[in-house]
């Protein structure tokens, strides 16, 4: 376990001493250590180098995170609380974390997911403040050299090695660290990226760049949410075959149709791709109805009913990063279908004139396992996620359903939210 911590305590150590994110106005977020702070201009470091910010363009400076990666591929982010031999303490948005330290594989800054931005944003930063840099020096050259003429003195090109007129540049300190290093993909999808930007009107760039905040805000959202909860509203298809001969109807009289469906959902994040829960369904069964001769008159039965369904959820996610996103969904629980019988008989008076009895209620529940597969689609739309679903049923109903078939199948739309 000691050798363990010691890792722990130096990869830590090792880390960059970035204690701030700072968020521009803008929606780019900086990671850095601030090293001058002025009324002004906020000087950071970063792990491209030194940069100069207006204060006007900063929104907020944010305490830094830390991801932290476990055996077996789950991660935790947050900010490091307490270290000792056994524990990491964390504090992440669910709360205080205690990680047993013999579990943890790895540690990195956690950088928003905007390291190719920031980096980009840093080194123009960097080129626009050493070519003001360099004007400045040219305009003293050549103030020095017009005074200098006027004066009548003049100096050998070899007194420049001897005495450098030019300030002596010092090497910029880089970070053993770093969270992301470019692939040349990167690099180009960069440059192609660039030059869409700058043959827009700016107007269009204007309108690009709230786009793009925009959805950078919506897939924060949804990488950090951990929770998912949706409603949905369809419609089910059913086939039953209902045994009616305790009524002393038909044995497999067939109750057949679409109706309306409804249901919630609640889950939990495990992975970007995977997330389990558990949900709720209602559905109507459609309204039928059947007449047949009972004894020396008819008997009129009037059948309909209600399905229930609670099963335990899961949704792989084939694509989790993209605003239009496609998922599997499935499950399994208990299914219940309510049958509502009300029928009545005729009888004729000693008149010859036929009369109706009163009807008679028979109400029954069914319950069985009963599991289900199917395909989702989803897309961002601001906050919400507007989806499509479709499912198929499987559930082995017994009784007086047992001739009935085992699949149903249902279409809903959803309306989901990540928090």
């Amino acid at each position: 376990m000691k050798k363990y911590f010691i890792c722990l305590f130096f990869l830590i150590c090792t880390l960059p001493s970035f204690c701030e994110a700072i968020k521009l106005k803008n929606g780019l977020i900086i990671n850095g250590s601030i090293i001058d702070r002025s009324e002004y201009v906020l000087k950071v470091q970063t792990s491209y180098g030194v940069i100069a910010l207006n204060q006007r363009e900063i929104e907020k400076i944010m305490p830094d995170l830390h991801r932290v990666f476990l055996k077996g591929g789950g991660e935790y982010v947050g900010t490091v609380v307490d270290l000792d031999d056994f524990n990491l303490t964390l504090n992440t948005d669910s709360g205080l974390i205690n990680i047993d330290v013999a579990q943890i594989t790895s540690m990195e800054v956690y950088d928003y997911e905007e390291a190719a931005k920031q980096k980009k944003y840093i080194e123009n930063k960097i080129d626009q403040e050493a070519q003001e840099q360099a004007a400045k020096e040219e305009g003293k050259k050549t103030v020095t050299a017009s005074a200098l003429g006027t004066s009548g003195l003049s100096f050998d090109e070899d007194l420049e090695k001897v005495f450098p007129s030019k300030p002596q540049e010092t090497e910029t300190v880089k970070h053993i660290y770093k969270t992301h290093q470019d692939t040349p993909e990167q690099i180009k999808a960069a440059a192609e990226e660039k030059a869409a930007l700058e043959a827009l009107t700016p107007a269009e760039q204007e309108q690009k760049v709230k786009e793009e905040a925009l959805s950078f805000d919506q897939n924060k959202k949804r990488k950090e949410g951990k929770n998912y909860f949706s409603v949905q509203a369809g419609v089910l298809r059913t086939d039953l075959n209902i045994n009616l001969t305790e009524l002393e109807g038909p044995q497999d009289f067939e109750m057949s149709g679409t109706n309306v469906d409804f249901g919630i959902s609640y889950m939990r994040k495990l992975s970007d791709y995977f997330w389990f829960g558990g949900g709720f369904d209602f559905g109507m069964l459609p309204k039928k109805s059947t007449r047949y001769a009972y004894g020396s008159g008819e008997r009129d039965v009037e059948i309909s009913g209600q399905t229930y369904s609670l099963n335990a959820l899961f949704n792989l996610y084939l694509n989790p990063k993209d605003p239009l996103r496609v998922y599997l969904t499935g499950g399994g629980g208990f299914a219940s279908v309510g049958i509502d019988k009300s029928y009545s008989d005729s009888y004729q008076d000693g008149e010859g004139n036929w009369l109706w009895k009163s009807p008679t209620k028979d109400d029954k529940s069914i319950t069985a396992f009963n599991g289900n597969i199917g395909l989702g689609l989803e897309w961002t739309i601001e906050d919400i996620n507007i989806g499509f679903e479709t499912r198929l049923k499987y559930t082995p109903l017994k009784k007086e359903l047992s001739k009935s078939p085992k699949t149903s199948l249902i279409i809903t739309l959803k309306a989901s939210w990540f928090f």
